[in-house]
């Protein structure tokens, strides 16, 4: 089990994620890379939080965000097994708001973008007047397709008013792949805090099914999202087009 997770990834750092959430990627990455096979059992808590170096009070919470997630299977009695999971398949909940690059990176792929374009433009009325502008106010348009593993998985079109984000925190060119938009806009202290979704189901147009790589006509989700910070106030709109067949969402439904 010593080589199955990356354990220099666990140590803690300032602004990094809770320590349980850091124990969890790295297990979800053992689990999408294969390292750790369907129907595997895990160790036990003891022994394993002993090889991670954590409390078992923390790795039980991280095991509780994987079987939240449907990657692990508790039997009473019999132990923790890793569930099927598809491979190559990104899976998100769309209950938790999460910036694309750590979706990406936390099924333990490389995130990256091709064909970043910034313009400072005028918009429509539908997502102006949402954020309490004018028709002539500028919005900075940030257009980009994500990749996971130098693949194509999202096409994203992304609207907020020029004057939030700063020039330093800009993405410094088109191969900035690198460069996440919820990043800039917390060092620019506008955290995203909640978000309405509509999600549609689509099919390729010409121009969306050139940058996901796929035949016109293949079927897509649009997911159409306005970003709010703490107190209200709309932050961000952008429309993301997801490859159907290589990324699902996953809502979690309670009696």
């Amino acid at each position: 089990m010593s080589d199955i997770l990356q354990l220099p990834e666990l140590t803690a750092r300032v602004g990094s994620p809770p320590l349980p959430e850091l124990v969890a990627s790295s297990l979800r990455e053992a689990v999408v890379k294969g390292r750790l096979r369907p129907g595997q059992r895990l160790p036990s808590e003891p022994g394993l939080a002993g090889q991670l170096g954590v409390s078992r009070a923390t790795l039980r919470q991280a095991l509780s965000i994987l079987e939240r997630d449907g990657l692990l299977v508790r039997q009473h009695g019999l132990g923790t097994f890793v569930s099927a999971v598809p491979p190559g398949l990104l899976r998100g909940g769309l209950a938790e708001l999460t910036s694309t690059t750590e979706l990406i990176r936390s099924q333990g792929y490389e995130p990256g973008a091709v064909g970043l374009r910034l313009r400072r433009r005028t918009v429509g009325r539908s997502i102006f007047e949402p954020f309490g502008l004018g028709p002539a106010d500028e919005f900075l348009h940030i257009s980009r397709t994500r990749t996971a593993n130098g693949r194509p998985v999202i096409h994203c079109e992304e609207f907020l008013p020029a004057g939030l984000l700063p020039a330093e925190l800009l993405p410094p060119g088109t191969e900035a792949s690198g460069w996440s938009l919820y990043q800039s806009l917390a060092a620019a202290g506008v955290t995203p805090a909640l978000a309405n979704c509509v999600v549609v189901p689509i099919v390729a147009e010409e121009e969306i099914a050139t940058r996901l790589q796929l035949e016109p006509g293949h079927p897509l989700l649009l997911l159409k999202q306005w970003h709010y910070a703490q107190g209200g106030q709309p932050v961000l709109y952008c429309e993301n087009w997801h490859h159907s067949a290589l990324l699902e969402f996953q809502i979690v439904r309670r009696a």
